[in-house]
């Protein structure tokens, strides 16, 4: 996984230093964290984690979100966030 001094995956439109989550970063992120890595289309990766209560908390290289259910994340409908930048 980059380091955030890795100027290979940083992303040009966003904050200086900023490291996008890619298809090697999110698997790698995921596995540490026990969830799977999820591409959204677009090539935007994201790492979900399924709560044992039934909760869904997505991961980017922007934002933690976390929602109600499957279907609050289907609707764009976050309980949570917090931006990361």
């Amino acid at each position: 996984m980059p380091s955030v001094g890795d100027s290979s995956n940083v992303s040009n439109g966003g904050t200086a230093g900023r490291v996008a989550m890619d298809e090697k970063s999110a698997k790698a992120v995921a596995e540490a964290l026990g969830g799977a890595a999820w591409n959204s289309g677009g090539g935007i990766w994201l790492v979900r984690l399924e709560r044992e209560d039934g909760r869904l908390v997505v991961l980017s290289d922007e934002v933690v979100c976390e929602y109600a259910d499957e279907d609050a994340f289907e609707r764009t409908e976050p309980a949570a966030s917090v931006v990361l930048h």
